[in-house]
């Protein structure tokens, strides 16, 4: 493996990808660029928002709430720098420039696991154990998984210069890459993965229990239980499609993205294409923009549907119209 194809997810890929005549496909990269500018544009303004919202209203400055906080940050810091990264890397392909972009991709990667499968766990334990709650997910207790959460993305994505700098064999190279996609897809990906459906899948069972409980309670006491159980189906079905949602979110997210660094390594391994290459710098393009498009699904799916953000939301929106009124009508 070269130097300048050393970021096994593929990104560099957009580059790399060549025509049967080595010619570059300049219409699929540019409008790629676009496609990934504009994406970068809402992340930047949706979770840019989360954080200002946030820090204007003392009341969001919750324990549960500081969670969304820090997957905010790591969802702004993608839309930020992470995107622009990976076109720097395929117009200027050098090595450097995009081993510091797969390092980085790697870690806000890293980042979003870790936070999705912590706000899973937040959620179980507020539906399962809902008094107990307060005492299990205290502040001190949220901000060392948070810092475990960080530092262990970064480790995981800096431990890459371990070999990436050494002066082995391009073949030894191969086999290591290899092995530490394997390790972090297995790991990382598809065991978090399993452990969320299982827990949303608790959630669901607990909330429909509770639901059932409720119901049986209001059919005794009156004779509005078809109106109770209309809405308690409509309260299930939006629950199960929000976790169905976040799922698919997961999937298309973020488990293509560390399978296809797989594929990726395998091509290498045995310099034998898997796709051709106009196949594969359209499935790239495409598997890099459904794993940015999770740090734009994560603020609407995880935050913008919740009660207080959506309050301080229409709030906040108030204020600007207000604000944009008494600046027309002075002038």
């Amino acid at each position: 493996m070269e130097r300048e194809n050393l970021t096994s997810n593929g990104s560099a890929n957009i580059t790399n990808a060549e025509t049967e005549n080595g010619e570059f496909h300049q219409s699929e990269q540019i409008g790629a660029f676009v496609l990934y500018a504009f994406l970068s544009c809402f992340i930047v303004i949706a979770n840019s928002l989360i954080i200002l919202l946030i820090w204007r209203r003392r009341r969001l400055r919750t324990t549960s709430n500081l969670m969304l906080t820090s997957l905010a940050v790591s969802d702004l810091l993608t839309g930020l720098l992470a995107v622009p990264m990976v076109i720097a890397c395929s117009l200027l392909r050098k090595a450097e420039v995009c081993i510091a972009m797969d390092i980085w991709n790697r870690f806000l990667a890293f980042s979003s696991v870790g936070h999705l499968f912590l706000l899973s766990l937040d959620r179980y334990i507020r539906v399962t154990k809902m008094l107990q709650y307060p005492t299990i997910v205290t502040e001190e207790r949220l901000r060392w998984a948070l810092a475990s959460v960080w530092t262990t993305a970064l480790f995981l994505s800096m431990i890459q210069l371990a070999w990436i700098l050494s002066p082995l064999e391009a073949m030894a190279l191969i086999w290591i890459e290899l092995g530490y996609d394997i390790f972090c897809f297995a790991s990382l990906v598809i065991l978090p993965l399993f452990l969320m459906v299982a827990v949303y899948t608790k959630i669901f069972v607990e909330l429909r229990r509770h639901a059932n409980e409720i119901h049986k309670e209001a059919s005794d006491a009156n004779s509005s239980s078809r109106v109770h159980a209309g809405r308690r189906r409509l309260n299930e079905k939006k629950i199960a499609i929000l976790f169905v949602s976040m799922i698919a979110v997961f999937i298309f997210g973020l488990l293509f993205y560390f399978l296809w660094a797989i594929v990726d390594d395998l091509e290498e391994l045995y310099e034998y294409p898997i796709f051709p290459p106009e196949e594969m710098n359209a499935l790239v393009i495409w598997i890099i923009f459904f794993r940015f498009l999770t740090a734009l699904c994560n603020p609407i799916l995880c935050t913008f549907i919740k009660q207080d953000f959506l309050d301080a939301l229409r709030s906040f929106g108030r204020g600007i119209r207000d604000s944009l009124r008494e600046s027309s009508q002075r002038v």
